[in-house]
Protein backbone atom coordinates (compact mmCIF):
# COMPACT_ATOMS: atom_id res chain seq x y z
CA UNK A 1 0.00 0.00 0.00
CA UNK A 2 2.79 2.30 0.89
CA UNK A 3 4.74 2.11 -2.71
CA UNK A 4 1.25 2.90 -4.14
CA UNK A 5 0.38 5.94 -2.38
CA UNK A 6 4.42 6.75 -2.94
CA UNK A 7 3.65 6.18 -6.63
CA UNK A 8 0.72 8.40 -6.86
CA UNK A 9 2.77 11.20 -5.01
CA UNK A 10 5.73 10.96 -7.46
CA UNK A 11 3.63 10.89 -10.44
CA UNK A 12 1.61 14.15 -9.03
CA UNK A 13 4.98 15.80 -8.54
CA UNK A 14 6.17 15.07 -11.52
CA UNK A 15 3.48 16.77 -12.95
CA UNK A 16 3.36 19.69 -10.84
CA UNK A 17 7.21 20.33 -12.10
CA UNK A 18 6.38 19.90 -15.42
CA UNK A 19 4.01 22.51 -15.26
CA UNK A 20 5.86 24.94 -13.68
CA UNK A 21 8.79 24.20 -15.88
CA UNK A 22 6.85 25.23 -18.86
CA UNK A 23 5.38 28.41 -17.22
CA UNK A 24 9.07 29.16 -16.07
CA UNK A 25 9.83 28.78 -20.10
CA UNK A 26 6.54 31.16 -21.02
CA UNK A 27 8.40 33.81 -18.32
CA UNK A 28 11.45 33.66 -20.08
CA UNK A 29 10.51 34.10 -22.99
CA UNK A 30 8.48 36.70 -22.53
CA UNK A 31 11.26 38.49 -20.91
CA UNK A 32 13.04 37.69 -23.96
CA UNK A 33 10.62 39.48 -25.90
CA UNK A 34 10.26 42.39 -23.91
CA UNK A 35 14.22 42.79 -24.40
CA UNK A 36 13.86 43.37 -28.10
CA UNK A 37 11.20 46.14 -27.47
CA UNK A 38 9.68 45.83 -30.95
CA UNK A 39 6.90 48.19 -31.09
CA UNK A 40 6.22 47.85 -35.48
CA UNK A 41 5.60 43.87 -36.44
CA UNK A 42 3.88 41.66 -39.15
CA UNK A 43 3.21 38.41 -38.98
CA UNK A 44 0.79 35.33 -40.32
CA UNK A 45 -1.12 33.65 -37.77
CA UNK A 46 -2.79 30.21 -38.69
CA UNK A 47 -5.76 29.15 -36.12
CA UNK A 48 -6.06 25.47 -36.50
CA UNK A 49 -9.13 23.64 -34.82
CA UNK A 50 -12.75 22.00 -35.71
CA UNK A 51 -13.98 25.45 -36.55
CA UNK A 52 -15.46 26.97 -39.45
CA UNK A 53 -12.89 29.59 -40.65
CA UNK A 54 -10.06 27.32 -42.29
CA UNK A 55 -10.28 29.26 -44.89
CA UNK A 56 -9.12 33.17 -43.95
CA UNK A 57 -6.02 30.79 -42.96
CA UNK A 58 -3.36 32.32 -42.59
CA UNK A 59 -4.65 35.76 -41.47
CA UNK A 60 -1.96 38.60 -42.11
CA UNK A 61 -1.46 40.93 -38.74
CA UNK A 62 0.33 43.76 -38.39
CA UNK A 63 0.51 45.49 -35.11
CA UNK A 64 2.03 48.64 -33.78
CA UNK A 65 2.49 49.93 -30.23
CA UNK A 66 0.77 46.44 -29.30
CA UNK A 67 -2.53 47.47 -31.33
CA UNK A 68 -3.81 45.78 -34.19
CA UNK A 69 -3.27 48.10 -37.25
CA UNK A 70 -4.92 45.75 -39.54
CA UNK A 71 -5.78 41.87 -40.14
CA UNK A 72 -6.57 40.17 -43.49
CA UNK A 73 -7.29 36.89 -44.39
CA UNK A 74 -5.75 34.63 -47.17
CA UNK A 75 -7.57 36.10 -49.67
CA UNK A 76 -6.17 39.92 -48.73
CA UNK A 77 -8.94 41.25 -47.95
CA UNK A 78 -9.56 43.13 -44.46
CA UNK A 79 -10.84 39.90 -41.78
CA UNK A 80 -14.33 41.22 -40.21
CA UNK A 81 -16.36 39.32 -37.96
CA UNK A 82 -17.41 36.82 -36.95
CA UNK A 83 -13.59 35.28 -37.45
CA UNK A 84 -12.18 38.92 -36.50
CA UNK A 85 -12.55 38.60 -33.12
CA UNK A 86 -11.23 34.74 -33.09
CA UNK A 87 -8.06 35.78 -34.47
CA UNK A 88 -7.85 39.35 -32.55
CA UNK A 89 -7.77 37.14 -29.13
CA UNK A 90 -4.32 35.76 -30.96
CA UNK A 91 -3.56 39.17 -32.90
CA UNK A 92 -0.43 40.10 -31.26
CA UNK A 93 2.53 38.79 -29.25
CA UNK A 94 1.37 39.86 -25.65
CA UNK A 95 -1.97 37.60 -26.51
CA UNK A 96 0.01 34.99 -27.55
CA UNK A 97 2.03 34.64 -24.50
CA UNK A 98 -1.50 35.36 -22.52
CA UNK A 99 -3.18 32.50 -23.95
CA UNK A 100 -0.37 30.36 -23.47
CA UNK A 101 -0.52 31.40 -20.38
CA UNK A 102 -4.14 30.92 -19.49
CA UNK A 103 -3.81 27.37 -21.17
CA UNK A 104 -0.93 26.18 -18.92
CA UNK A 105 -3.91 27.05 -16.54
CA UNK A 106 -6.92 24.90 -17.93
CA UNK A 107 -5.64 23.01 -20.08
CA UNK A 108 -5.18 19.01 -19.88
CA UNK A 109 -1.97 19.34 -22.52
CA UNK A 110 -0.19 22.24 -23.99
CA UNK A 111 3.16 22.13 -25.91
CA UNK A 112 4.64 25.80 -26.93
CA UNK A 113 7.44 26.39 -29.38
CA UNK A 114 9.00 29.77 -28.81
CA UNK A 115 11.65 31.69 -31.86
CA UNK A 116 15.02 31.55 -31.15
CA UNK A 117 15.63 34.94 -32.14
CA UNK A 118 12.89 37.15 -30.72
CA UNK A 119 11.47 34.84 -28.09
CA UNK A 120 8.10 35.00 -28.99
CA UNK A 121 5.54 31.87 -29.53
CA UNK A 122 5.36 30.46 -33.15
CA UNK A 123 3.57 27.19 -32.54
CA UNK A 124 0.94 26.54 -29.51
CA UNK A 125 -0.87 23.14 -29.16
CA UNK A 126 -3.74 22.65 -27.01
CA UNK A 127 -5.57 19.68 -25.96
CA UNK A 128 -8.18 21.12 -23.62
CA UNK A 129 -9.38 18.01 -22.16
CA UNK A 130 -7.07 15.02 -23.08
CA UNK A 131 -9.83 12.31 -23.85
CA UNK A 132 -12.42 14.44 -26.11
CA UNK A 133 -12.51 14.59 -29.56
CA UNK A 134 -12.50 17.68 -31.19
CA UNK A 135 -11.74 19.97 -28.69
CA UNK A 136 -7.60 20.69 -29.62
CA UNK A 137 -6.55 23.91 -31.30
CA UNK A 138 -3.63 25.20 -32.76
CA UNK A 139 -2.09 28.49 -33.12
CA UNK A 140 1.22 28.70 -35.52
CA UNK A 141 3.03 32.47 -36.52
CA UNK A 142 5.32 32.66 -39.45
CA UNK A 143 6.76 35.13 -41.58
CA UNK A 144 7.29 37.36 -38.34
CA UNK A 145 8.49 40.78 -40.08
CA UNK A 146 10.12 43.86 -37.88
CA UNK A 147 8.99 46.85 -39.52
CA UNK A 148 10.47 50.22 -39.13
Amino acid sequence: MNKRIFLFVFLIAALVLSACGEKSALAEHRDQWKAQNINHYRFELTISCFCPFFEVNPVTVEVLDGKIVSMSGADGKALSDPFRSTFEEAGTVEALFDLAGEYFKSADKIEVTYDAEYGFPVSIVVDQIELAMDDEITYRVENFTRLP
